[in-house]
């Protein structure tokens, strides 16, 4: 089966399907990629696809999707793809479009997320206006967790009939083998990280991993660390904060400057994902705070390493724990932070919730439990009119 997957970017490609890719091509699948730049050629060797390019801008510009569009449909006639999949809303769009003008019979929209969901305005309607008329030209549409597809039929995105989610939701899932497992933990490596980063055995550590952004609820969460500080001054803790600023949806000066300089945050900037288990070693929790997700998998990942979650209830967010179980939602503001943070003091609760969550994501988010469940959605999808 020739498939064709357009993202916008490639890094969306690197970071969500690598090795993924590989298997599919095993199980049968002739895989070219389309992005606005090359993909890492390592990635190519690694996963045996193709790569293209297609001048796919992030925002709305005439001119490049026109051009973009044009490609793709030039590319999808010559190569004959059987089928076309669109990944992110602006790579879906694209997609889309150039594959139906095509007339390829199977055309997916791999549903990421809904970017509308935080917009206001006039930016909110055109965003939930290309979201409908890129599941108008799709055949088939996955999303990543199943709260993205109760929102799609609240929001009147699509029809149920077209939507589907595959296993219990993500794009691939993780390795808790040989990753994300704490057995794995170098202990010597871990009491070395604690030293570089200033963490004492007393101090209670919170953890988040994700983009700094207003988007992640990263000035909530500042805040409610702060409140949990100011209410519990014999507890020792710090707020380790690990990933990139993010430009688009940049954070207030105000809050920079407190990550920067509080000596109660460690932020840490991006990590490298093979190291991110020993920096989940060091959490006593997770924090997810975020507006929106199409599926928190930094959540699993946590999970996976036995720690317990606190999350928002926000859809893409709510899929990525057992409520009671291997973690608690929390209200998206200071207080709510601050109260979830206090209620995992327990420490009895935080075993419970940490052993309950590594079994719930090895069972249901393992990689090698997900990927046959996607060879067989094509698989299916390849034999259905």
């Amino acid at each position: 089966m020739k498939v064709l997957h357009v993202f916008t970017i490639p890094a969306t490609a690197e970071a969500f399907f690598d090795q993924q890719f590989g298997y599919l091509v095993q199980n049968g699948h002739n895989i070219t990629v389309v992005a606005n730049a090359p993909l890492a050629p390592e990635f190519c060797a690694r996963n045996k696809v193709t790569s293209k390019t297609a001048p796919i801008a992030r925002r709305i510009s005439f001119t490049s999707d026109i051009k973009a569009i044009t490609l793709l449909v030039k590319e999808i006639r010559r190569s004959h793809y059987d089928v076309v999949v669109g990944h992110t809303p602006k790579g879906a769009m694209i997609a889309m479009i150039a594959s139906l003008l095509s007339g390829t019979k199977k055309r997916i929209y791999y549903r990421h997320g809904l970017i509308y969901t935080t917009a206001r305005g006039i930016k909110r309607t055109i965003f939930k206006s290309i979201e409908r008329f890129t599941a108008l030209c799709a055949t088939n549409i996955v999303n990543v967790s199943p709260s993205l597809s109760k929102l799609a039929i609240t929001d009147k995105l699509n029809s149920a009939n077209k939507q589907t989610v595959i296993g219990q939701g993500t794009c691939g899932g993780i390795d808790t083998r040989d990753l994300f497992n704490p057995a794995l933990t170098d202990i010597k490596h871990l009491v070395a990280l604690k030293l570089r980063l200033g963490i004492s055995e007393n101090d209670f550590v919170i953890g988040f991993c994700g983009r700094l952004c207003r988007d992640k609820g990263i000035a909530e969460l500042i805040e409610g660390f702060e409140l949990f500080k100011k209410n519990n001054t014999q507890k020792s803790s710090k707020l380790l904060l690990i990933g990139r600023f993010d430009q688009r949806d940049a954070l207030s000066e105000e809050i920079k400057s407190k990550i920067k300089n509080s000596t109660d945050i460690i932020y840490t900037g991006a990590i490298a994902h093979h190291i991110m288990p020993l920096y989940y070693s060091l959490m006593d929790v997770f924090v997810f705070p975020s507006y929106r997700e199409g599926f928190g998998m930094c959540v699993l990942e946590a999970s996976a390493m036995q720690i317990p979650i606190l999350v928002s209830r926000s859809h893409g967010c709510i899929d990525s724990i057992r409520l009671h179980i291997t973690g608690e939602y929390i209200n998206l503001n200071a207080s709510g932070i601050e109260h979830g943070i206090e209620s995992m003091l327990d420490e009895n609760k935080r075993l419970k919730y940490g052993t309950a969550g590594r079994q719930w994501v090895t069972d249901n988010f393992d990689y090698r439990v997900m990927w046959p469940q996607i060879v067989q959605f094509y698989k299916n999808i390849q034999h259905t009119d």
